[in-house]
């Protein structure tokens, strides 16, 4: 019996070391989208939150131009899709 527990304990110890960090499977962090989006557009960054939308983490993020502009971009943390809305 306490061989079989100890198997188990270390199955399932393994399978935590072995497995990717939340990093490592594709979701970007809000600090990541707001580099991201300073880069894409080059203006300066407003306000950056994340939002649940139907299950998953957007990152929306609002961003002054340098020609005055206020563009709002929304980053799925999960795949990294991007959206962009302009104001």
């Amino acid at each position: 019996m306490m061989r079989r527990q100890s198997r188990f304990l270390l199955a399932i110890l393994l399978g935590l070391l072995l497995s990717p960090p939340l990093s490592a499977r594709g979701d970007i962090s809000l600090d990541q989208a707001v580099e991201q989006a300073r880069e894409r557009t080059g203006g300066r960054v407003i306000s950056a939150e994340t939002r649940g939308e139907d299950g998953r983490r957007i990152h929306n993020i609002r961003i002054l131009t340098n020609d005055g502009k206020v563009r709002r971009l929304q980053i799925d943390a999960g795949s990294d899709h991007r959206s962009d809305k302009r104001r």
